[in-house]
């Protein structure tokens, strides 16, 4: 029988939806939580219940308070938490980390952090705030994720346009299909290859073949997890790729592991942020606002 836990997505407020993908509540009661984490977009995430550890190779780092940072991740990393564990988040899109934090996301890569180190010390009574309150019952999850909006959507700064633009049109070129020319990207962008690929890394954590590379893995899963998979999205996965086990072993790379379709076992959380609304709705943040 599969574990049972309660995760529920919220649409942001609006004027939020270029910055926040969707704000999020998650609650699994059990007593101990072993998981792997997909790292393709950021998230801003409070606990009010639960401590635990997320491994990054030899690295372990320690969620012990109140509010974390997660970065992009450059593969899936498996995590565990002592339960009960209940969170309260947001999926930031670039657009969000960028407005939010200000810094680089190269220079984050596959890390934990807690909040006030790129958010400042205002977040920690932020947090302690709302999960106090949601503790005592006085907040529940859809007025958690509104209070966490509201104070996101209070620190947000302006992008320099010229930055807005290169952002708009990657998205909008990881979009296009599960295999984008990277060519065709630097063609659309006002900036010389080696200056695309600085910005592109510093928005986005990666260069963009590497960008691509991911997207496709983690958008081939996402697909691949569907209960009814139509014949066209089966015939775009299998071109993406050169043949099933290159599939495989880009699925294992970035997600950790192989869908139920292509003979691997189905993992409840896992399978569900897979299924998640976020990657769909990075195109629409790309127009938003």
């Amino acid at each position: 029988m599969p574990p049972h836990f309660h995760l529920e997505y919220y649409e942001p407020p609006q004027g939020l939806e270029r910055h926040l993908l969707a704000l999020f509540h998650f609650a699994w009661d059990a007593p101990v939580i072993h998981e792997r984490h997909p790292g393709a977009l950021a998230q801003l995430v409070l606990f009010p219940h639960g401590t635990g550890t997320v491994t990054f190779g030899q690295r372990e780092d320690a969620i012990l308070g109140e509010a974390y940072m997660i970065s992009a991740f450059s593969t899936a990393v498996p995590y565990s938490m002592n339960g009960p564990w209940h969170a309260i988040g947001a999926s930031l899109s670039p657009f969000g980390w960028a407005a939010l934090t200000g810094r680089s996301v190269k220079d984050l890569l596959d890390r934990v952090h807690p909040a006030h180190e790129l958010l400042g010390d205002d977040i920690r009574q932020a947090a302690h705030d709302i999960n106090t309150a949601y503790r005592a019952g006085k907040l529940d999850g859809r007025q958690a994720c509104k209070c966490l909006a509201q104070w996101i959507e209070a620190r947000l700064q302006q992008l320099p346009p010229a930055h807005e633009r290169l952002i708009e049109r990657t998205i909008d070129w990881l979009g296009q299909s599960l295999k984008p020319d990277v060519e065709a990207l630097f063609d659309r962008l006002d900036y010389s290859r080696r200056q695309a690929e600085r910005l592109i890394e510093q928005y986005f954590g990666f260069p963009p073949a590497a960008l691509a590379r991911k997207y496709r893995a983690v958008r081939a899963a996402s697909l691949l997890a569907r209960a009814n998979l139509s014949d066209r999205a089966e015939s775009e996965i299998a071109e993406a790729f050169y043949d099933q086990p290159h599939m495989v072993r880009e699925i294992r790379r970035y997600c950790g592991y192989t869908p139920a379709k292509l003979g691997g076992s189905d993992e409840p959380l896992f399978l569900t942020l897979l299924r998640m609304k976020n990657l769909s709705q990075l195109g629409r943040s790309r127009t938003s606002g």
